[in-house]
């Protein structure tokens, strides 16, 4: 991931309701503990949404597609021979496209998933929160204040010695 990009995984909206309440945020180990699994049955659907996203990449490994641009906005899909078993979505964050957020927000709110963050944030599946969320992140900040993003992380390595 480059420091431009902002990062989402789809997990099922069931995994992030702790007693019927919506999870805002989950730890780390929740969240590894959390299994996609939608079923293969569900690969031609979720496919052709992609492909109405990004173009795809030619494929250079079995259970793995991409669709998109490496550097830039890209949506990784991993599965096996039952299971997709994980979707991941990078931004970028220097040039938000505004289609690609509305179509992946589809895309979970299609599947019954929400958004998590590698740092645990829960991402309700509508153009406005993934946007907030995005013009929060690392990625904005760096976008914005590329130097003072790098001096306050060289400050923060430093206090953390």
């Amino acid at each position: 991931m480059a420091v431009w990009q902002f990062v989402i995984n789809l997990i099922p909206a069931s995994a992030a309701r702790i007693a019927g309440v919506n999870a805002a945020r989950m730890s780390r180990t929740q969240l590894d503990e959390v299994v996609l699994a939608l079923p293969i049955a569900e690969a031609n659907a979720l496919f052709a949404k992609l492909d109405m996203l990004l173009p795809e990449k030619p494929r250079s490994y079995t259970g793995l597609r991409v669709w998109g641009d490496e550097p830039a906005d890209d949506i990784q899909v991993s599965f096996d021979e039952q299971y997709i078993e994980e979707i991941q979505v990078r931004f970028d964050v220097a040039d938000i496209s505004l289609p690609l957020i509305g179509g992946v927000c589809d895309l979970a709110r299609h599947f019954d998933c929400v958004f998590a963050t590698p740092e645990g944030a829960i991402i309700q599946p509508s153009r406005e929160a993934v946007i907030r969320t995005v013009l929060q992140s690392d990625g904005a900040h760096f976008v914005q204040d590329p130097q003072g993003f790098i001096e306050n992380a060289v400050r923060l390595d430093r206090e953390d010695r």
